[in-house]
């Protein structure tokens, strides 16, 4: 990767940093390959490169939303496929942290142990939901569930969508295939999710979104019954799901459906009503 201007847009490389604080659209990240640290403002322009103390110094001051929206991208991906989740979000009055993590690079429990630590310095922060795609929802789940969870802060709400719920058939046949090569591609928590043991189930009210294709017949030979390409509609239920809903959408569409988002909304919505 090419050197960075102060000021000057990143040049990419999602997959190799971590954000590690958040501050109202401002974030610090870490390259994981590299160790090096940069303060991002809100148009992901690098305004300092140095040490993690001294970009988490330069953080604007001020509290975080009381009630906030963690939204977590799926694998491979990163937080700019999840731009149409955040108007619908704010405009229903919630805070939105929308967060890059390596996905392909490191394994969950070092994802759950980064976004934890970020989790711990929110001030003002009082209520977390989160709003996942695909691995994304893996994620949260284990961070839902986390020893480690900081107690100022009260669980909130769980929307996934296209969620490997009971661990994803498709990651199992190739990684059956392929082996150490499919992990080499997809990286460690590609493989974590081969298994059928990705996470515990979600303590709090959570919802799952799932996306079928070909007027439910499905495209993906690989994934019984009906499917987004990726992921089967079976494989996103789990005991306890408030709500299930299908909408006509390949995987890496899913989170930008209309009837996707008018669900998220809705449900997210319902939580602040019950209190």
């Amino acid at each position: 990767m090419g050197q960075e201007r102060a000021g000057a847009p990143t040049l990419g490389g999602a997959q190799l940093w971590a954000d590690r604080r958040w501050r109202n659209g401002w974030r610090v990240q870490t390259n994981v390959l590299l160790g090096r640290h940069r303060l991002l403002d809100p148009d992901d322009r690098r305004v300092l490169a140095g040490t993690l103390e001294a970009c988490i110094e330069r953080l604007p001051e001020g509290p975080c939303p009381e009630e906030l929206v963690v939204v977590l991208h799926g694998l491979g991906r990163s937080r700019k496929s999840m731009r149409s989740v955040e108007p619908v979000l704010r405009e229903a009055g919630f805070g939105v942290a929308r967060l890059d993590y390596p996905s392909t690079r490191l394994r969950l429990e070092a994802h759950v142990a980064t976004l934890v630590e970020l989790m711990s310095d929110l001030p003002g922060t009082q209520r977390m939901h989160f709003v996942t795609h695909s691995l994304g929802g893996i994620l949260a789940r284990r961070t839902l569930a986390s020893e480690d969870w900081p107690g100022a802060i009260e669980r909130g709400r769980l929307v996934m969508f296209a969620p490997p719920s009971q661990g994803a058939s498709l990651a199992r046949a190739l990684d059956a295939k392929l082996g150490g090569l499919f992990e080499a591609v997809m990286g460690p928590s590609g493989r974590q999710i081969a298994g059928d043991d990705v996470a515990p189930l979600p303590a709090v009210p959570f919802l799952v979104v799932a996306g079928s294709t070909r007027n439910g017949r499905g495209t993906n030979p690989l994934i019984p019954g009906d499917d987004d390409g990726i992921v089967g509609v079976e494989e996103t239920r789990l005991p306890g799901m408030a709500h299930h809903v299908v909408v006509d959408s390949i995987h890496t569409l899913v989170m930008n459906h209309p009837q996707a988002h008018e669900a998220m909304r809705t449900f997210l919505l319902e939580d602040r009503a019950a209190r």
